[in-house]
């Protein structure tokens, strides 16, 4: 078995067992199901999510996992159901917490990767790209290419680590009392 793999299994489980308890919703459910899926209104979706929000986040979070894919195509999204669906969570995640934002550093060398893959996650918080990259630079879990609707994911550790953060921000904001503020800006939470 090879290093990396074995790290990425390591943080996945730790990352699976401090998963929330969440109440159940049966609407929140049926829309987060529906999320991203052909025929449905994102907007219509994400309005169910944001009438429960506690609910909402702790069952999106709850769904999040690290996924294999590291680009996927814009009309290939249906032939990448899963990882479509934790990048859908990821969004509505987005959305419901304010335009919030994690993002983790990796060991993985990115002059190994394709172009494209590096030049869309190898960017600032503000989407410049970074020039000279450095093993502390950190990346989003993924970056969409807005005119293809293409995305780029970040490596195993990379999506781990971000996981921990969403897990960690839930538990340290439903200690003191979940207030859901949501983001107006498409920029912030689709891509």
């Amino acid at each position: 078995m090879s290093w990396p793999f074995l790290i990425a299994v390591t943080l996945l489980s730790a990352t699976s067992s401090q998963a929330p308890e969440c109440e159940p919703s049966a609407a929140v459910q049926q829309a987060i199901a529906a999320l991203g899926q052909p025929n449905t209104s994102s907007a219509e979706q994400l309005s169910i999510l944001a009438s429960e929000p506690a609910a909402a986040v702790c069952l999106l979070i709850r769904s999040l996992h690290v996924v294999r894919d590291t680009h996927v195509v814009g009309y290939e999204q249906a032939k990448h159901a899963d990882t479509m669906r934790v990048i859908w969570a990821l969004r509505a995640l987005r959305y419901l917490a304010g335009c919030r934002e994690f993002r983790a550093p990796t060991a993985e060398n990115p002059a190994k990767w394709e172009e494209l893959r590096r030049d869309w996650l190898l960017r600032d918080a503000n989407g410049a790209p970074v020039k000279h990259w450095r093993r502390t630079d950190r990346m989003p879990f993924f970056a969409t290419w807005m005119s293809r609707d293409s995305v780029f994911i970040a490596p195993p550790d990379a999506q781990a680590a971000i996981i921990s953060e969403w897990r960690q921000w839930y538990s340290d904001t439903r200690g003191n009392g979940f207030h859901s503020q949501t983001c107006d800006s498409v920029d912030k939470w689709y891509f």
